[in-house]
């Protein structure tokens, strides 16, 4: 039987096994020395680099080794409104607003990008620690949502996305009243909106984002209450008729079915139920239209007269009369002009001129210069009292009372001397005195009248012979030539008459 011999490893095996593991050894130490040292490196750098950030970390483009987060984030502001955030859409499906993100709220976190800077480096392996000293370390920015800048801009975006309700109206049609349907509106929620925002508000670059809103319906009709609450307003009837106290013209207009139906709209009523009602805006408007057909700057106090028009047609009146306003003029100066001149040109009072003129030197009238005609309204201000009137001749020195265009009184007077005239124009008469007192003559002046303001808080009027402190009459048998300091002197009783005769709204000419 053949025996099979085994031999053992050679000598020269043997060395290379012995060989093998003197370098697995040694390769064991070498990485124990170098991870040794780089522990040691770590630890001597958190030391060195102890609360402030490592080197080779860079955001928004600046280098941070070496700021501690505090101070990275300073350094940080001072770029970080530069930074493109890109755009922020609103839409509501059919619009869109488009704005850089830093309008909707979105503003770069210094400090949270410094504390991510300060923490590159830290918290992993030694080897990942180390890599911070061999590489570039670029830390991405991080983002704060600031609502109240996002508010604001919603608020403005609302003034354009927000669609009132149109709510139900009327209008004549072939002399018929129909209902025009509402239209539904819409409110931006923004409440909602910003939540939206929220949820996308920590991501930068183009975002689109759809707005909420609140819908508004228009409100629901009784058409069968409301078209006959219409008709029975439509079926009224109205005729406005004013006075111009300076051409002696009465104009009149009869206001009915056509003016009236756009005047309509509809008020929320009893129990939310819509009824119809006159609006006092479209009232002034149409009395707009009126005077604009007058011309030569007349109209009316269109509030006030809105505020009539719509009282008379609710208590029934059929006929109303209307003040009528005339506008303030500019006049521009030439050779020769002077204060009293302008005064007889425009029959206003010249204290009146220069009380509207206290800028310029009245007395030295400059040829081209504006000057200011204070509104007829000044010297007329009252309701006209249609069908009375006084004249005053200057030249015959005579007063003439008229009613109903018949001539009651014809007196002589004695009016202002030259040096204190009484002027002429157009006036009214705008209060009565039984007894009035004039301080700066010392006199008392029976049955006054005034007329007109002769400025400085003075008024010159009708009155009788006036008494002295002494009981005499001043300017007894004056009368038929001039002689007063302003006012009309009336003899006895014709003084007495015209007081109990005049009302306050008289048409009083001076001529």
């Amino acid at each position: 039987m053949a025996t099979q011999m085994i031999q053992g490893p050679s000598r020269k095996q043997g060395s290379v096994l012995s060989a093998a593991g003197t370098a697995a050894v040694l390769l064991v130490l070498l990485l124990g020395v170098t991870a040794f040292c780089g522990w040691v490196f770590v630890q001597r750098t958190n030391r060195i680099y102890e609360g402030v950030i490592y080197p080779n970390v860079y955001a928004l483009g600046i280098h941070l080794g070496g700021y501690s987060p505090e101070e990275a984030a300073t350094t940080l502001e001072t770029v970080a409104d530069q930074v493109d955030t890109g755009m922020l859409v609103l839409t509501d499906g059919d619009r869109q607003w488009s704005f850089p993100w830093t309008l909707g709220g979105l503003r770069v976190d210094t400090l949270g990008t410094a504390q991510a800077a300060y923490k590159v480096g830290r918290g992993g392996s030694w080897l990942e620690q180390i890599e911070i000293w061999l590489y570039y370390h670029d830390v991405a920015p991080l983002f704060l949502f600031d609502t109240t800048s996002a508010r604001e801009l919603l608020a403005e975006v609302d003034r354009e996305a927000t669609q009132p309700t149109i709510d139900p109206t009327l209008k004549l049609e072939q002399g018929e009243v129909v209902i025009v349907p509402g239209q539904t509106g819409r409110v931006l929620d923004i409440p909602t909106t910003l939540a939206r925002l929220r949820e996308v508000g920590g991501t930068p670059y183009r975002v689109e984002v759809p707005l909420a809103f609140e819908v508004i319906p228009p409100a629901e009709l009784d058409t069968g209450d409301i078209l006959e609450q219409a008709d029975a307003l439509l079926a009224r009837q109205i005729t406005v008729m004013t006075h111009d106290v300076l051409t002696d013209e009465t104009l009149s207009w009869t206001l009915g079915r056509d003016e009236i139906a756009d005047w309509l709209y509809l008020v929320p009523g009893e129990g939310g139920r819509p009824s119809v009602d006159m609006n006092r805006y479209a009232i002034r408007d149409t009395l707009i239209r009126l005077a604009e057909g007058m011309g030569e700057g007349r109209g009316f106090r269109y509030d006030e007269a809105a505020i009539k028009v719509f009282q008379a047609l609710e208590s029934g009146q059929n006929v109303l009369w209307l003040y009528l306003t005339h506008g303030e003029r500019t006049y521009t100066v030439v050779a020769g002009d002077t204060l009293t001149s302008l005064s007889a040109k425009f029959g206003m009072p010249a204290g009146l001129v220069a009380e509207a003129n206290r800028d310029i030197d009245i007395d030295k009238l400059l040829v081209g210069q504006q000057i200011r005609i204070p509104s007829q309204d000044v010297l007329t201000p009252n309701m006209p009292v249609i069908g009375k009137k006084i004249i005053v001749s200057l030249a015959e020195q005579r007063t003439r009372v008229y009613e109903n265009g018949q001539l009651l009184w014809d007196w002589p007077v004695s009016t202002g001397i030259k040096d204190s005239p009484t002027h002429a124009g157009t006036f009214q008469v705008l209060g009565k005195y039984e007894e009035a007192y004039a301080s700066q003559w010392d006199l008392w002046m029976p049955y006054f009248i005034a007329v007109y303001p002769a400025g400085g808080g003075v008024e010159n009027g009708f009155h009788e012979l006036p008494i002295l402190a002494s009981g005499n009459r001043l300017w007894e048998g004056s009368l038929g030539r001039p002689a007063s300091f302003g006012c009309i002197i009336l003899g006895i009783p014709a003084a007495e008459t015209l007081y109990n005769w005049a009302e306050v709204g008289i048409t009083v000419v001076i001529e």
